[in-house]
Formats: structure tokens, sequence, C-alpha cells
């Protein structure tokens, strides 16, 4: 079956789409911690090492419903997420600005 595009560069904004779609994919995972005092470190975890790389610590808000990211020293809001789901096991949040970017973390041991 021939199926024809009404538009021809649907194919190429598809090609565009999926690429910047896999540009935002991470192949190793990153891991948060959020701690007391509104405080929080991002790192990456790597296989085989015990030290994580990439360390980056980061203030947060957490108003019940969203998840605010702040900037350390003027403590204004850089990043916003509704938290889609909270448990002792898993944080589901979704971007503000991009409802459509869903982040999920699942809880290590």
């Amino acid at each position: 079956m021939d199926e024809k595009l009404d538009n021809p560069n649907q194919s190429e904004d598809m090609d565009e789409l999926m690429s910047d779609f896999n540009s935002m994919k991470k192949r190793t995972p990153d891991v948060i911690e959020f701690k007391e005092k509104m405080k929080g470190e991002q790192s990456t975890s790597i296989l085989g090492k015990r030290k994580e790389v990439n360390e980056k610590n980061f203030l947060y808000r957490y108003d019940g419903a969203t998840l605010h990211l702040l900037d350390k020293k003027s403590r204004t809001i850089i990043a916003s997420y509704n938290v889609e789901e909270l448990s002792s096991a898993k944080l589901i949040v979704s971007d503000v600005n991009r409802p459509c970017e869903v982040r999920i973390f699942e809880r290590i041991r």
C-alpha cells in the first residue's frame, strides 16, 4: 500500500522531530537526592565506580503540587515541574512549560 503524503516536508519534519527526541535521551542514569533545608544534589552514577561524577548542588521548594528548582544565590525560580506522583518509591514530574516532557525517578537502595 503506497501512502501519499499531503505535505512533502512532512517526512523531513518527522526526521527532525525524531532527532530532537533522540538528543534528549540519556545513556547513564542520574541520581537525585533531596535533602533537608531545601537542598539537593544531582550526580551521574557510573557502574564500577564508587564515586559519582558531575555532582551539582541545587536548592528546591515543594509546595504540594509543584517542585521549583531555585538559583543558589538569588533563590529565584529557574525551573518548575508539576508533580504527577509522589510516593516513597517513585517521583513523576512534568515540566510546567513543556507538559509532554515527563521524567520518572525511582528510589534506589
